[in-house]
């Protein structure tokens, strides 16, 4: 299998800001999407080709924000193939725990991405599969 790191987000400097950071850490190129309809239309084309998905998910964004995206996202064989990172500028605890409610959701941060998270995630074993062959 093969790891797709998809940024979705609607503000490009964060976007450039997390990839910066990914790559700081040699972590696989990533794929940048504005909205959550975007990210599905391209998680849904290429959900036979062998492809896990690790997926960094900002809440607000216009067309199909975060929750729609996570929804729809319910609806598809594909969500055992996705991990979800909810990366957000919500400090609103009713967020977070809508956030648990999603399998697929492992964590819920607040923007930006940082240096320990990004550790933590090379070392977390649920997602060593995601990680592993990716970083070498």
């Amino acid at each position: 299998m093969i790891l797709e790191i998809l940024l979705v987000d609607d503000d490009p400097v964060v976007q450039y800001l997390h990839k910066t950071l990914l790559s700081k850490f040699n972590f696989p190129e990533q794929k940048f999407f504005s909205n959550g309809e975007f990210a599905l239309d391209y998680i849904l084309e290429n959900n036979n080709q062998n492809l896990l998905f690790l997926i960094l998910l900002d809440i607000n964004m216009p067309v199909m924000n975060g929750w729609e995206f996570l929804e729809e996202l319910k609806k598809h064989s594909i969500k055992s193939l996705v991990k979800v990172v909810i990366l957000t500028s919500s400090i609103d605890n009713s967020d977070k725990d809508k956030a648990k409610s999603y399998h697929q959701v492992f964590e819920f941060m607040e923007k930006p991405l940082h240096e320990t998270f990004i550790c933590n995630l090379k070392s977390d074993t649920d997602l060593a599969i995601f990680i592993e062959k990716a970083i070498i």
